[in-house]
């Protein structure tokens, strides 16, 4: 385990509180990468691909103050006041639903499409998300799974997290290793199928309901850490994820049903025609 790249102490010990998380850089490479891509993937539906920026900026912000305020909410009982300015503390489907909200409504603002932005979007999520369950594991921050039994076949997976921002010396399940293995999978399907759809919308459904699937599942060999069942035995993040799940379908539903006939095939935006420069529309006169 690899808790902080980087100590201020190890130059100076004036420099102690200087700290450079691993996860936290984890969370850089995530955004970074997503920034390039959705850059990518916007010029590919003929749309600026600054917007990008934009999109990456509301991301972190509301991530951020999300997944914040959504540990705060759900683990009010273990909460503590220092943990507000950590690194840790954060629960992704709050900084999920926030940023979503705060991203869906610039594009409301903007007049953007917002079915063919949120299929622009959806591969990067997976990626981010992935980006960010490798920093979990690298740093061990304790969102990993239960103890393994001795005897059961899955026992190859089990690991220690000796050094780990929590450490254990007991073999446990490395589910954030497991999170972000189907998620750069997802990732990668996602990439390969983004053109196969004619109703845009499609392809961030399918993100909603493979990551909430994922997540759902993922949850029952999860450290409680005293989080309390809330119906059938079932804790926040399942009833959260199974939530995504049937949003996911239900937007398959709509974005099959009421698609708009402005939008074109695949949400690739017709394309603009660059304006011709002054000096070679005078040339073309004479």
């Amino acid at each position: 385990m690899l808790p902080y790249v980087f100590l201020g102490e190890w130059i100076s010990p004036k420099l102690a509180w200087l700290k450079i998380g691993s996860y936290g850089v984890n969370m850089a490479l995530g955004f970074l990468t997503g920034l390039w891509l959705l850059g990518r993937e916007l010029r590919r539906r003929n749309i600026p691909a600054v917007y990008a920026e934009t999109v990456i900026f509301l991301a972190i912000i509301g991530g951020v103050i999300g997944a914040k305020l959504a540990y705060v909410l759900t683990e009010a009982e273990h909460f503590s006041w220092t943990e507000l300015i950590s690194g840790s503390g954060l629960t992704w489907h709050g900084g999920l639903i926030l940023a979503a909200g705060m991203v869906i409504g610039w594009f409301i603002y903007k007049k953007l499409p917002i079915p063919v932005m949120l299929d622009a979007v959806a591969p990067m999520l997976a990626s981010g998300y992935a980006f960010g369950r490798v920093g979990c594991q690298v740093s061990g921050d304790g969102c990993y799974g239960l103890p393994c039994s001795p005897d059961a076949f899955d026992k190859i997976f089990c690991m220690a997290y000796p050094n780990g921002i929590v450490p254990t010396n007991i073999e446990v399940h490395p589910t954030p290793l497991y999170e972000a293995f189907v998620n750069f999978v997802l990732f990668g399907v996602l990439l390969k199928i983004r053109g196969k759809f004619k109703n845009p919308g499609i392809l961030f459904s399918i993100y909603l309901i493979v990551s909430g699937f994922a997540r759902f599942f993922v949850e029952f060999i999860r450290r409680a850490d005293g989080r309390p069942d809330r119906f059938l035995g079932l804790r926040d993040a399942h009833l959260i994820a199974l939530g995504q799940v049937v949003l996911g379908l239900l937007l398959v539903w709509i974005f099959t049903k009421f698609r708009s006939s402005k939008i074109p095939d695949y949400g690739i935006m017709p394309a603009t025609p660059e304006p011709v420069p002054a000096k070679v529309q005078r040339k073309r006169k004479k």
